[in-house]
């Protein structure tokens, strides 16, 4: 980031003309000034002075200034690389028509300098947004990246380098924040995550790197973010893949293929990965069975540097001498970083084209992926998930490229976790085993662990629940994290003995996220030693919301504290301020809706439903929800054709099927609530409320036998619950 002046600016602003979508955009100068002429928030075409740059290569974007102390990124950037202007709209959101109305519109929240930027590219950035006001004062040390954004203030480091060396303390840590040397690979990467990752931030940085998730809590290596097998899809950074990786697992640091300063990789090409394996094995057709540059040079042996040229030495390389000088490197066999990847002669044997697949963001921004992956066509047959041959060989089928697998290195398929998370996106209840493995086992990776107790979660059954329950107590805080997120409550007293700890977690991270999960029970339902704590750990969940609240998300999350709270009327204004930042964030709407009825307010909560059901064809839960409402109203017909249309949108949702059974028994369809019970509680045999309500529907209406069966199947699965003891013996009676 930097100061918009004659020597930072890279774009062309001598007037010129973009056109795009039949509007033209103008650039040009007022002096020493930076204009554009283009769509404003109210759709008319205003000028605008660009007062910063921001990015260097492989575009530059220009920030304006605008009211509240906001900088705002122009969608139109320049690309360095080809020396042109382009809109990101073309490339980012295709799909979606961008208007002044819509968050993701260059004057709105997505497009926010202060909220979505500036934490990584400024040096000690202090956000300081007013949720009162709804304005900014933020504030950064340094513009742009300096010393400090990742050694912390470093003036007793100063002093202490200008010791005579005899004399300095041997810690070359010294005066330092934040230490960065003699770091493992682990530690290393907390310094580099707090950029380089997909996160949700709970305040600004300080410094401590002890654990993540004491300043952010990354995302999990999970669709939508990535694909099933961890591969990255949305624009994740590296962290989350880095992680997965073997190399990581080995030890391999961020610094051993980065130069810590310049963020460049050590070397252009091969050379890169050859630091540690063997040429001879690897750095051969014999392992990748691709052609190789022709002017490669290859073999065993020791590659020095003279006057920037390489001197290449040893036995089996291609020189007439045993210092001949290869005057430049191939383009070939250079690491493709930047712009589309032009597969020719040679590429296929570069290690990143295989092992290091890539896409674009930001319009023209390749990046790769950083688990270092096998290619498996396999997987591709299996869940759809991309690979490295097909990568390079578009015009080949994922059948062609399974069979050189095959023919090259024979049947050694190993399993892969990707499979079964793909299992568990589509509810499939029989790899619950190999969940509970991976999230137990520590040889797998930290985020595998962690994403198979989210599944766990979400699939609900007795079975997954202990796992996740387990989870709670794991030494591994994003582990923890998860399992709070996504621990399904079964009794007050448990959930309370489960949380207590956690609300006093040494992880800022967890207690906050704990204490919006215990905000769910009523405050006279907890002893006193959960109601302090909990309102501690709530303390925090406010504050890191209201650091977020200039995004709908914190605002969300406000309005699910309150709404807990019985603070209905700041439930509805957090949601409603939700809205306001994005109009399009359609869970807000949901928590509205359910707010308003909450407040007798049907009608308007009915009607917000029916225009997100209109908007929002594909969001098929919506369907319940209006169902559940009508129902509340008495309006059983209405009722029944919106549970009807999501049961047949999500056949896997028992609950949808369970409401269904119990709405017919109202309307004395006792044959098609009996049905619907049935098909419920065989789909999810374990659920308490299924067979509490099979047990009463067969005591309603006088099939005892029915009854006892189920409320032996209740006491035998729940001992000691008192209300299957009661329905044994009415059953009985």
């Amino acid at each position: 980031m930097d100061i918009a002046t004659d020597s930072t600016v890279l774009g062309d602003f001598n007037n010129y003309e973009f056109r795009h979508r039949g509007e033209v955009h103008r650039f040009f100068r007022k002096g020493e000034k930076f204009f554009v002429n283009t769509e404003g928030s109210t759709g008319r075409f205003e000028d605008f002075e660009v007062v910063y740059t921001f990015g260097y290569t492989p575009l530059q974007q220009y920030l304006v200034p605008f009211a509240g102390g906001r900088l705002q990124c122009l969608p139109i950037a320049w690309d360095t690389e080809r020396n042109r202007w382009f809109h990101m709209g073309d490339t980012v959101y295709t799909d979606e028509e961008v208007g002044p109305g819509n968050w993701l519109h260059w004057t709105r929240q997505a497009q926010n300098w202060n909220g979505m930027c500036a934490d990584c590219h400024s040096t000690n950035l202090k956000k300081n947004y007013n949720p009162v006001t709804k304005t900014y004062n933020t504030t950064w040390s340094e513009i742009d990246v300096s010393c400090e954004a990742c050694h912390g203030p470093a003036s007793e480091h100063l002093v202490w380098a200008a010791l005579p060396e005899g004399s300095r303390p041997t810690d070359v840590n010294t005066g330092l924040i934040v230490s960065t040397r003699d770091l493992d690979n682990e530690e290393l990467l907390n310094v580099c995550a707090r950029c380089h990752s997909r996160r949700a931030i709970m305040g600004d940085y300080t410094g401590d790197n002890s654990d993540l998730l004491n300043y952010m809590i990354p995302m999990l290596t999970a669709q939508p973010l990535y694909h099933t097998d961890g591969q990255i899809l949305d624009e994740v950074y590296e962290y989350g893949s880095f992680t997965l990786s073997r190399m990581f697992e080995k030890g391999v640091m961020c610094s051993d293929c980065h130069d810590s300063h310049s963020v460049r990789t050590k070397e252009p090409d091969n050379r890169l990965c050859l630091q540690c394996h063997r040429p001879d094995v690897y750095d051969s057709p014999r392992h990748h069975f691709h052609k190789m540059d022709p002017g490669y040079v290859t073999g065993p042996g020791s590659i020095s540097k003279d006057g920037g040229n390489s001197i290449v030495t040893g036995i089996g390389l291609r020189s007439h001498q045993d210092d001949t000088r290869i005057t430049g490197i191939s383009d070939n066999r250079r690491l493709i970083n930047r712009g589309e990847p032009k597969y020719i002669e040679g590429t296929g044997g570069q290690c990143v084209n295989c092992h290091m697949t890539g896409r674009y963001y930001m319009g023209n921004d390749y990046r790769r992926d950083h688990s270092f992956r096998i290619p498996r066509p396999d997987l591709t047959a299996k869940t759809g998930v991309p690979n490295a041959c097909n990568d390079c060989h578009k015009d080949k089928t994922t059948a062609w490229s399974q069979s050189y697998i095959l023919k090259w290195y024979g049947e050694r398929t190993r399993p892969h976790y990707g499979e079964k998370f793909a299992a568990a996106e589509r509810g499939d209840q029989g790899i619950i085993s190999d969940l509970i493995l991976y999230s137990e086992n520590e040889l797998f990776p930290l985020m595998v662990r962690a994403t198979a107790v989210r599944f766990l979660g979400r699939l609900n059954t007795p079975e997954s629940n202990l796992a996740v329950e387990r989870a709670l107590t794991n030494p591994a805080s994003l582990v923890r994290h998860t399992a709070v997120m996504s621990y399904n409550v079964t009794d007050i007293i448990s959930y309370e003995k489960l949380m207590l700890p956690l609300l006093n977690d040494p992880i800022k991270g967890i207690r906050a996220e704990a204490a919006i999960r215990l905000s769910e029970v009523r405050e006279d339902q907890l002893s006193p030693a959960a109601r302090k704590a909990r309102k501690a750990a709530l303390d925090e969940y406010r504050e890191v919301n209201l650091y977020n609240a200039d995004f709908p998300g914190g605002l969300f999350n406000l309005g699910i504290m309150y709404a807990n709270a019985g603070d209905l009327d700041g439930a509805e204004s957090a949601y409603r301020e939700a809205l306001d930042v994005d109009d399009q964030f359609y869970m807000a709407k949901v928590n509205l809706a359910i707010v308003c009825a909450q407040q007798g307010r049907t009608g308007e909560a009915e009607k917000l439903l029916r225009e997100l059901i209109a908007s929002h064809p594909d969001l098929a839960e919506l369907n319940s929800s209006l169902a559940m409402l009508l129902a509340e109203q008495g309006r059983y017909e209405e009722s029944r054709e919106y549970f009807l249309k999501a049961a047949k949108l999500m056949p896997e949702q028992t609950r949808i099927l369970y409401n269904l059974g119990l709405l017919e028994n109202t309307l004395g369809n006792t044959v098609h609530a009996e049905e619907y019970l049935v098909k419920a509680l065989e789909k999810d045999p374990a659920n308490y409320d299924y067979l509490y309500a099979l047990a009463t529907f067969c005591l309603e209406h006088g099939r005892k036998e029915r009854a006892l069966t189920y409320a032996r199947q209740l006491a035998a699965r729940y001992p000691g619950d008192q209300a299957a003891r009661l329905l044994i013996e009415a059953a009985d009676r």
